[in-house]
């Protein structure tokens, strides 16, 4: 089998859920398909869940950036960096990320679910 976007996207989140954020950052950059938004944006997340690893902001910052390029419209990327900053208690650079989304993007699409509920008889 051929590994294709999907495959690298899989292996970098798998990686980032361990904690693995440098070897997950390192598996994105040798993509040969280069940076992909599924594989960037579990790196991203996973850069969250990890946020008090030392390398964590560091890459984080690189694969916004590279986000912010690939998917401009993308509010959740800023959410995610913003998030970041706001758990390692970095206020300005939280409102700084959140500012310039609110520059960048008009409106944020709002989050909906469906409820099916049975007939009350």
């Amino acid at each position: 089998i051929e590994p294709d976007a999907d495959h690298y996207a899989c292996m970098v989140d798998m990686l980032g859920r361990a904690g693995r954020l440098e070897q997950a950052y390192k598996m994105v950059q040798s993509m040969p398909m280069g940076p992909h938004p599924g594989a960037l944006g579990a790196l991203l997340a996973a850069c969250r869940t990890h946020y008090n690893v030392e390398t964590a902001v560091d890459i984080a910052e690189v694969v916004a950036e590279e986000l912010f390029k690939l998917e401009p419209s993308n509010t959740g990327n800023y959410v995610l960096l913003s998030g970041i900053y706001a758990a390692r208690q970095q206020w300005d650079e939280a409102a700084r990320v959140r500012k310039a989304m609110k520059e960048k993007i008009t409106t944020k699409v709002p989050g909906y679910s469906w409820v099916e509920a049975k007939p009350i008889r």
